[in-house]
């Protein structure tokens, strides 16, 4: 998730170039003032089109940098919650460099969330692409190396099989000898079967090759996640909704960027699971048929908030679904309810599936 912190004061509706670009999991937050609340209409109806999650901020002027000096204390609070992957302020101001210096430097722990400024939003957005493609590429030096790492056992393994193998062929071929010499019936000894190879070291190396591939796409999150934990949980998931509702209740905001990268893969990797443990993908599957069937009638919001927060508060969420007709007016109306801490928090989870909650609670 990515967050755009626009100084409309200082870059007007140019800096919002861009935005008609943006995703659903995107959110911006405009701050104006009294001196600059006026957009041009071709920006407005880009503003209209976007797909992201839009607020305004009225800056209460009355001091010199009254907009700057809000903005940057409620960017450190997102940082803090560490909810966004990217937080770009959008502004013509160099004095917003210092944020990201700051945030990247040494006086403090580096968090996960990327600050960076930029003067519009399509250039944050091309920033992004590129910075990812960095990052990407040291990813694939670290899989790289951790190929490496378990490849080599691997292959001292196959090595030693392959000497044992040439010292049985030798053996073999000693023995034919000799029972030629005795019988000396047969011109030609009978040809030797090949041996089979062992079915425990063939299932042990798709088993290690399936948890390799899984790690790797645990480590390509970018998450700080057990990939054992991870995998277990996507075994004992029978459907990808499932598996997703798991990952938000182990993980929250980050168990939702697991499941990002995950998704694609998830039909494959089940499928290659099922072939490397049939007997533990049908027990998972049955029981995960009993547990479907249990919460067939159970409450979809409940499950999604379960362990996260009281049944007081599942209930005051749903209010808030019944009293919204979009996800504008429930983001509003989760943080009058919560304030914006635990508003965020439980907005996230719910996000995802609110129109689908919103229909069930109209039928």
């Amino acid at each position: 998730m990515k967050i755009y912190l626009v100084d409309f004061e200082n870059v007007k509706s140019k800096g919002l170039e861009g935005i008609d670009k943006l995703c659903e999991t995107d959110s911006v937050i405009i701050f104006f003032s009294e001196n600059s609340d006026t957009l041009s209409f071709e920006m407005h109806q880009k503003v209209l089109s976007s797909k992201a999650d839009i607020e305004y901020f009225k800056v209460c002027v009355g001091g010199k940098n009254a907009l700057d000096f809000q903005l940057s204390t409620l960017l450190g609070f997102m940082v803090a919650k560490e909810i966004y992957s990217h937080i770009f302020v959008i502004s013509n101001d160099k004095g917003f460099d210092f944020l990201h210096s700051f945030w990247g430097g040494k006086y403090i722990d580096a968090p996960k969330t990327l600050v960076y400024r930029t003067k519009t939003i399509q250039a944050a957005i091309e920033y992004e692409e590129n910075h990812d493609a960095i990052e990407q590429e040291k990813l694939d030096e670290t899989i790289a190396q951790l190929d490496e790492q378990v490849q080599q056992p691997a292959e001292d393994a196959a090595e030693t099989i392959e000497q044992a193998e040439q010292l049985q062929q030798s053996d073999d071929t000693a023995e034919q000898e000799q029972e030629q010499q005795q019988k000396k019936a047969k011109s030609n000894a009978a040809p030797r079967q090949k041996q089979s190879k062992d079915p425990q070291k063939e299932a042990a190396k798709k088993e290690n090759d399936f948890n390799v591939a899984f790690k790797k796409l645990v480590v390509k999150s970018k998450q700080s996640a057990d990939h054992k934990k991870v995998r277990d949980l996507f075994v004992s998931a029978q459907t990808l909704e499932e598996f997703h509702n798991l990952l938000l209740q182990k993980y929250k905001q980050k168990g939702g960027l697991i499941y990002n990268t995950i998704k694609p893969r998830f039909a494959d990797m089940k499928k290659k699971y099922a072939q490397i443990n049939p007997m533990q993908a049908e027990q998972a599957k049955e029981q995960g048929t009993d547990t479907a069937d249990e919460k067939s009638g159970s409450d979809k919001l409940t499950e999604l908030l379960s362990g996260i927060c009281e049944q007081g508060d599942i209930d005051l969420v749903r209010k808030c679904i019944e009293s919204t007709a979009n996800k504008k007016d429930f983001y509003i109306s989760m943080v009058k309810q919560f304030q914006k801490k635990k508003g965020c928090e439980y907005y996230n989870v719910v996000k995802p599936h609110y129109s689908e909650l919103l229909n069930k609670q109209e039928s």
